[in-house]
């Protein structure tokens, strides 16, 4: 079955369009129960949606492999490619190499990622949390995502690569135009604008790395900088460059999701955000029903390296496959009562961060961020809420599911 015609569901799939962007939970259920395995012409790959056909693909790196997972989903125009001349060739990176390459970058991470950094960085967490709890505090309604979500899980990131917090701003634009270039569908005019915002980007973390040369610090950067793996060579400036561009943009784009999709989440399930309240040693719990129940992360590709079989479609080698983790994670073949968001569920082998060798190093950074949010949040604001009326939209992206904004009061 390698014949691609409009009677498969893949035409119909829409990921960007109004209805399946903002609920497409649905369409990926008749994914999963008629055609698991199925050809969208509109992004140009294979939808792999049941829980054991993506996890299968992600323990056989050698088979799926990670190198075209920043494909952007636009076709690059002339005028774009000429202004990312001015900078650095995108380079593969931890999550968009295999074999050596792939450890080359991904031991230095594990290094800068380690419990006990991990740890160290709890009390800073905090402290950025309940400041902007404080400033929260002098309202009585806000944007969560632009006033709670965004600032504390990019102060957090900053901090953690070593990036001076008051380039937050400037940071956070790049970032944006990264995630833009790579997962939405874009105008040229807006292609241009990413691109150039990237190749600034670029730039500026060329400069920081050559001050960490001069002037190591406990920080990422100068983690990546000094670490080797042993026989192979040393990370170059454009390979530092892809990572940390790469590291900044998703280490905290998600981790904002996981804040904002949460947020709504438990305000709609008023008994369960009462729970926590009561007993917040339930969060970390709930943080992972969350990362199920609506996965930041929603899908990511892989190719193909030989010709190889999955639920009985042939696949040639060099076939792009899109892994439905959204999808995935609501298989009700893997989890009872799937389409039930419980705060409270366990088993919860859900796969928001990955599988496998590529499963993501930032994991315990995330968990520790949401779950500090949300003990802070349930014991100074239990009347949270969410402000009535309001139109929920989500970003226009494809990797990635989260809110523009989310509008919460409280007494």
């Amino acid at each position: 079955m390698t014949q691609k015609n409009d009677e498969h569901l893949g035409v119909a799939y829409h990921p960007l369009q109004s209805e399946q962007l903002e609920n497409p939970f649905p369409f990926y259920a008749r994914l999963r129960n008629e055609e698991p395995i199925t050809f969208s012409p509109e992004i140009g790959a294979w939808l792999v949606t049941r829980y054991q056909d993506v996890r299968a693909i992600l323990a056989q790196p050698d088979v799926f492999s990670s190198r075209d997972l920043t494909r952007p989903l636009s076709a690059l125009t002339p005028a774009a490619l000429q202004i990312l001349r001015q900078g650095y060739p995108m380079a593969p990176t931890a999550i968009s190499s295999d074999g050596l390459n792939h450890q080359r970058f991904r031991e230095p991470y594990v290094k800068a990622l380690s419990v006990s950094r991990i740890a160290s960085h709890e009390p800073y967490i905090r402290t950025v949390v309940h400041r902007l709890l404080d400033q929260l505090e002098t309202s009585n309604s806000a944007d969560f995502i632009t006033q709670f979500a965004y600032p504390l899980t990019l102060e957090v990131i900053l901090h953690v690569i070593g990036i001076p917090g008051e380039h937050m701003a400037k940071v956070k634009a790049w970032c944006e135009d990264l995630v833009d270039f790579l997962y939405a569908d874009l105008t040229e005019e807006r292609q241009v604008e990413c691109a150039k915002g990237m190749v600034a980007f670029q730039h500026y973390i060329v400069r920081l790395i050559e001050d960490r040369r001069q002037n190591p610090h406990l920080d990422m950067i100068s983690d990546l900088l000094h670490f080797q793996v042993s026989n192979q060579p040393p990370l170059s400036t454009h390979e530092l460059v892809s990572a940390f561009c790469g590291f900044l943009m998703a280490g905290h784009r998600t981790t904002v999701d996981l804040l904002g999709n949460g947020m709504a989440l438990l305000q709609q399930s008023r008994e369960q955000w009462q729970a926590l309240c009561e007993q917040p040693e339930r969060i970390p719990t709930a943080i992972e029903e969350i990362l199920r129940y609506d996965s930041p992360v929603q899908a990511l590709y892989r190719t193909t390296t030989q010709s190889t079989h999955l639920a009985g479609v042939q696949l040639p080698a060099g076939t792009l496959l899109l892994l439905v983790f959204g999808s995935a994670n609501r298989d009700e073949g893997q989890f009872p009562d799937a389409h039930v968001f419980n705060s409270q569920r366990t088993p919860n082998r859900h796969m928001a961060f990955g599988h496998g060798i590529h499963f993501c190093v930032g994991a315990p950074l995330a968990r520790l961020e949401g779950s500090i949010a949300f003990e802070a949040l349930t014991q100074r604001l239990p009347g949270i809420r969410l402000v009535e009326g309001q139109h929920l939209a989500h970003v226009p992206i494809l990797a990635f599911r989260g809110y523009q904004k989310l509008h919460v009061t409280w007494p």
